[in-house]
């Protein structure tokens, strides 16, 4: 539909519904009481969500806020008091929530706890402790969004929790740290029927787990425990939901009115009426969000109904009411095309588009759009987003041939050859993927670019998107990084029967000529130049220096260790150097092992 014409049909509408009004009033009263249990049971469920959302939807805003202020450096992350001050304003601001914590890069744990006497804990506990904890934190590492965990029990509060996680990245899209902040059941059934007092909700989790009810706002006596953190729907001491999934209660009228909403079955001598929506956004499962309520509170309507009924101020308003629908309808679909070209300028290719409209030149540019995001998706999987910010800052002067010094790390996955028969493809894939994501991560952290991945090998580089005059301090921390990073790992490898991995590490600095390299029709934005053969002849010497019982070798060239600027800010002690030749050099070279 083009849109001169939806904009006349929304003023014809408006005139045209007035005058038929009275006779479509009088024609539908014979559904009436259909409409009424449809609208109710709409009402009903529409409300509950909208309940859910708004006792929800706060706990993660104010948690992506203190992201956001950690992130831009409004807040310092390296003040334990300053985080938990802040984590602590949150929760006098959102009373939902029951606990907030801030998991650190050096794997502290700086958290807010209100007991359930009302006392507020406030301490800071190794990440080592909680090994679930540390593995939602080397989760959060690779995300790049909020999400809601699956639900665990909180010693701390003797009973199950929601929880809500944000990694907290700086605008480089660096990873800093990762902010948790948890609602306990208990408060998340008493908000949900604090408003409502007498009304039935429940919220299920599969067919017969209950997730929230009025009978869990003190779950005391329910048995509730680590190994079975939620009830059933025979335990909660309700005999109506007990009772949900029994036969429904056969009517052609109730069965074609209610449709997908819900269903009618027979308890305490009554007919209720379940209604229902599955709700998928709090966590990885599904939630069955609902209430039930006697079936004559929806049919006991209709003689109100017929005998209040104003005919010409409902048909007015009606009138109104579609025509400023329509209109809210067409900016919306606006404002989703242009908040995903806003999401496309951002570099962010996840979202798709994805509304459709009634509207030809909204439909088709969402369309275009759409595709355009597709393509663009892949662009931006094989262009670092450095690069590509870079490029539209600068424009082609971002790329133009240069020279620069820089430090280059090549790492390298010991035998990965072997190691990669004995798994299938699949298995192969994911492994390189989780290990680049451990590796790029840290590479990032320290404002790294990764130039390519050759077989299960990453080159990266500091300095060459622009002067970096510590080039090399980020890239030594940077090498530090990856190997705690990969002996972590391989602990967790270990604990689960599977062979570590084992990794060498090589740098160097020194001038390289920076800029697009290749035919006119395929080029690649890299460096190249002795100093590139040399970093990859470091990785390549590690075979001489680690044994079997090694899990990782970094070795540095003595150019890198003379770039460093503020040396005792590494934590690592100089080693003395060993003399090695390197492949396509006369003179024996210094190489000093870092790890």
């Amino acid at each position: 539909m083009p849109l001169i014409v939806a904009l006349a049909l929304a003023f014809v509408s408006l005139a045209v519904i007035s005058g038929i009004a009275y006779i479509v009033v009088l024609a539908g009263a014979t559904g009436t009481a259909e409409r009424l249990l449809v609208d109710k049971a709409q009402r009903v469920v529409d409300e509950q969500v909208r309940v859910v959302h708004s006792r929800l939807d706060p706990v993660q805003e104010h948690l992506e806020m203190i992201a956001a202020l950690a992130a831009s450096g409004r807040l310092d992350i390296h003040s334990a008091v300053d985080m938990r001050e802040a984590l602590w304003a949150m929760m006098t601001k959102v009373p939902a929530i029951s606990a907030a914590a801030f998991a650190t890069f050096d794997l502290q744990l700086d958290r807010v706890v209100r007991r359930p006497d009302g006392s507020v804990l406030r301490d800071v506990v190794p990440l080592g402790e909680l090994p679930n904890v540390l593995a939602q934190f080397r989760q959060m590492q690779t995300s790049h969004r909020t999400f809601w965990g699956s639900l665990f029990w909180s010693q701390t509060q003797d009973q199950p929790v929601l929880n809500v996680r944000t990694p907290v990245r700086r605008i480089d899209d660096a990873f800093i740290g990762g902010l948790y902040a948890t609602v306990t059941l208990g408060d998340f059934s008493y908000l949900l029927g604090r408003d409502e007092p007498g009304s039935h909700f429940f919220i299920l989790v599969g067919r017969d787990n209950v997730l929230a009810h009025r009978r869990l706002v003190d779950s005391r006596g329910l048995g509730l425990s680590e190994e079975h953190p939620l009830p059933t729907i025979k335990q909660v001491d309700d005999p109506v939901l007990a009772r949900i999934w029994d036969p429904a209660v056969r009517d052609a009228q109730i069965d074609r009115a209610l449709g997908k909403l819900g269903h009618v079955v027979e308890a305490e001598g009554r007919r209720w009426v379940f209604v229902y929506r599955e709700l998928r956004f709090f966590g990885p499962e599904p939630w069955l969000v609902g209430q039930y309520f006697p079936l004559e509170e929806a049919t006991g309507d209709l003689d109100r109904l017929t005998n209040g009924a104003i005919v010409g101020a409902g048909t007015l308003a009606f009138a109104a009411l579609l025509a400023l629908f329509i209109g809210l309808s067409m900016a919306r679909s606006i404002r989703t095309i242009t908040s995903a070209a806003e999401a496309i300028e951002r570099l962010e290719f996840d979202a798709p588009f994805g509304r459709r409209s009634r509207l030809r030149e909204i439909d088709d540019a969402g369309h275009s759009l759409d595709k355009a995001r597709g393509a663009l998706k892949w662009f931006g999987a094989y262009v670092p987003h450095r690069l590509v910010f870079r490029l539209m800052e600068l424009g082609e002067d971002a790329v133009r041939s240069r020279k620069r010094d820089v430090t280059v790390m090549f790492t390298d996955i010991v035998e990965f050859t072997p190691h990669a028969e004995d798994l299938a493809e699949q298995d192969t894939a994911d492994l390189l993927n989780h290990h680049f994501a451990l590796v790029g991560a840290c590479i990032e952290r320290e404002q790294g670019v990764i130039d390519k991945y050759i077989g299960d090998s990453v080159m990266a580089v500091w300095g060459g998107l622009s002067r970096m005059e510590d080039h090399a301090d980020h890239a030594v921390r940077a090498a530090l990084e990856i190997a705690q990073v990969i002996r972590e790992d391989n602990a967790t490898r270990r604990a689960a029967g599977r062979p570590p991995i084992r990794v060498r590490i090589g740098l160097h600095s020194g001038p390289v000529v920076v800029g697009n390299i290749g035919a006119p029709g395929r080029v690649n934005f890299t460096v190249v130049g002795d100093t590139v053969n040399v970093a990859n002849r470091f990785e390549q010497l590690g075979k001489e220096f680690m044994s079997d019982g090694d899990e990782i070798v970094v070795l540095a060239s003595a150019a890198t260790l003379a770039a460093i600027k503020d040396r005792p800010s590494l934590g690592a002690e100089l080693p003395e150097p060993v003399i090695r030749s390197v492949k396509g050099h006369e003179d024996p070279v210094k190489v000093y092992r870092l790890v």
